[in-house]
């Protein structure tokens, strides 16, 4: 019996494929998958466990409550100035379903979707089922910088969308004001989508721009967002994505036939942390000192990294240690010093390894240690 084509096609998770093998190592210190060590604060787990104690769930609204979609809606407001409604919004089952169901929604087949590498490794497979074609545009010469120059080059009378990480997994680079307004002005004057995966957007230790604060593009952007990185909340599977009101019910039965609808506890749980912790400085300054620690210590022994000011990754740069793939690279680092990390190959590129910084402090001067000894 033949399957679906596309399916068949794909590979299971390279990353997913490494932290599995990292497991049969004694004493691995797992740098691969970006789940947060820093715990779900204790409060929101003490009134999710009230509310399941006291509360009879049944089926939520498949895209949320009033309720629920406003206080999104007012968490970008609050924070970036825009000006979005309940009409916006549609919550999933984590982002990685509000992409998903976003590329479904607008791509027919064989329009093709701009992808910069390196990129989310979900992106190009999403694109691929939806029976689109991911055009894949490397920018790790151009300093992981997607340049106004860069996206025209790539746009053809296909090109239906663009998806951009923001800030980016796996780089840790952030776009500038500048950079994201010049690509609006642009795509404004195109009927070409924006995907913003805005998924890390509070983990930022500069300036932060949204694409969401420009009006020219209101009719055609895409932001998906969620709990599971900013409030260590990735089990829950709480994700939300904004998009134009007069678009939504579409968007809303692409996901609607998908899923159901959304885990009604997780809903709550994400009222909690939009009314009670929509700040959280002290979680951002954690990662921020795992960051500079760990990209100063791997200059010092000679590894190249890219300037990380957002998210939980470091992309490093190992050519001037081994002429090794980044493949072979990986699964020699982890043999020989049980460290796991990310062979760049997963993200589109080659010569690179990205690294995780969701362990301690303490962890991370161990793995440095172990990599001073690594040949």
């Amino acid at each position: 019996m033949e399957i679906n084509k596309q399916v068949k096609e794909l590979q299971y998770s390279v990353i997913r494929t490494i932290s599995e093998k990292s497991a049969k190592y004694q004493n691995v210190i797992n740098l691969t998958i970006g789940e947060p060590d820093i715990p779900t604060p204790k409060q929101l787990i003490l009134e999710a466990l009230e509310l399941a104690k006291n509360k009879h769930f049944g089926y939520p609204p498949t895209a949320g409550s009033v309720l629920n979609r406003t206080l999104a809606a007012e968490h970008y407001n609050k924070k970036f100035g825009t000006d979005f409604t309940h009409e916006n919004v549609l919550f999933n089952i984590g982002s990685s379903e509000a992409i998903s169901s976003a590329i479904k929604t607008i791509i027919n087949p064989e329009d093709e979707v701009i992808i910069f590498a390196p990129y989310y490794p979900a992106y190009p497979p999403l694109v691929s089922l939806a029976y689109g074609i991911p055009i894949i545009v490397d920018i790790s010469k151009n300093n992981f910088k997607v340049t106004l120059d860069i996206l025209k080059s790539a746009v053809t009378s296909k090109t239906k969308a663009i998806i951009l990480s923001n800030p980016c997994n796996p780089t840790g680079v952030v776009m500038s004001y500048e950079e994201i307004k010049n690509i609006c002005d642009y795509i404004s004057e195109k009927d070409i989508f924006i995907i913003a995966d805005e998924i890390y957007n509070m983990i930022t230790f500069d300036e932060y721009t949204s694409f969401g604060i420009f009006p020219t593009i209101k009719d055609k952007l895409i932001i998906t967002n969620g709990f599971s990185k900013s409030h260590s909340m990735t089990g829950w599977r709480n994700g939300y994505t904004i998009v134009p009101k007069e678009l939504r019910q579409y968007f809303l039965n692409a996901s609607s036939y998908n899923v159901g609808s959304p885990v009604a506890l997780s809903l709550e749980m994400g009222n909690i942390a939009l009314n009670k912790y929509d700040e959280i400085d002290e979680i951002v300054a954690i990662y921020k000192e795992r960051a500079e620690y760990m990209m100063s210590a791997l200059r010092e022994l000679n590894y190249d990294v890219v300037e990380c000011r957002g998210a939980f990754y470091l992309f490093v740069n190992y050519e001037k240690i081994s002429n090794k793939n980044s493949l072979d690279f990986a699964m020699d680092l982890l043999e020989k010093t049980q460290i796991a990390v990310v062979p760049g190959m997963a993200f589109g590129v080659e010569g690179y390894v990205r690294m995780a910084l969701t362990v301690g402090i303490d962890k991370l001067h161990e793995a440095i240690e172990r990599i001073k000894n690594f040949k």
